[in-house]
């Protein structure tokens, strides 16, 4: 299988860079992948924190990405795992899309099998940034929907997985729609179980998302930034 930089669901990719044993399971591509993140500790969601994320500098994001792709090299040549590294950045709220730009490129240089900006301002700077790569290095895109279904401001702009790749990225992350559909099924039934006295009555069946901002109460994200004042 090899990648291809977009097409249809359910197409199987037949050109571009070749992806190391990659498996289907009820057509769903699966791959092992090792994800570089370049922040400080404690990890923060940039979708969360916005420009409090605080990030290493550029030579130690570069270091650890070395790091990573060493292990991938020496996992291949142990036991014959093929892991993809994935290099991310989340510096651009903190330091700048320029900055982003620069560490893109040192992760291209340095081997990263995928490069990964998190949280660009807008598609405009995600087109640019393809631009600014040049070669064929896969790169991949975060999209959250920060209203979830329930409407809300028309602040942002969404992309779905055919817009993500016209604009030259193989991959499309939708990492928090899962959980986001969770919690809105938990709440919803628990609200018609109360209502109901223990029984289910709706036969609503459409799938609703949760709001990020009701993600992050619900799993404990204010909690969490009080432990971290103490830090």
């Amino acid at each position: 299988m090899r990648w291809r930089q977009c097409g249809g669901p359910g197409e199987i990719p037949n050109d571009g860079k070749p992806l190391p044993k990659a498996n289907r399971l009820n057509g769903v591509l699966f791959l092992a992948c090792a994800c570089g993140p370049g922040q400080e500790f404690p990890k923060r969601c940039t979708f969360a924190a916005g420009g409090g994320v605080r990030v290493v500098s550029r030579d130690e994001s570069l270091r650890r990405i070395r790091a990573a792709l060493a292990a991938r090299d020496e996992a291949l040549e142990v036991d014959g795992n093929e892991i993809l590294v994935v290099a991310r950045t989340d510096c651009r709220a903190a330091l700048g899309y320029r900055e982003a730009v620069e560490r893109c490129l040192l992760f291209r240089d340095a081997g990263a099998d995928i490069v990964y900006a998190e949280n660009l301002r807008n598609g405009e700077e995600y087109v640019k940034l393809r631009e600014e790569m040049e070669g064929d290095t896969p790169m991949m895109m975060a999209q959250l929907q920060l209203h979830g279904t329930e409407g809300g401001p028309q602040d942002q702009a969404l992309y779905d997985s055919l817009d993500i790749g016209e604009m030259g990225y193989a991959l499309a992350l939708y990492g928090v729609t899962a959980l986001q559909a969770t919690i809105s099924a938990l709440q919803s039934t628990a609200k018609e179980f109360e209502s109901g006295n223990g029984i289910i009555r709706s036969d609503q069946t459409r799938v609703s998302l949760s709001t990020f901002d009701n993600v992050k109460t619900t799993v404990g994200f204010p909690e969490l930034n009080e432990f971290e004042k103490n830090i």
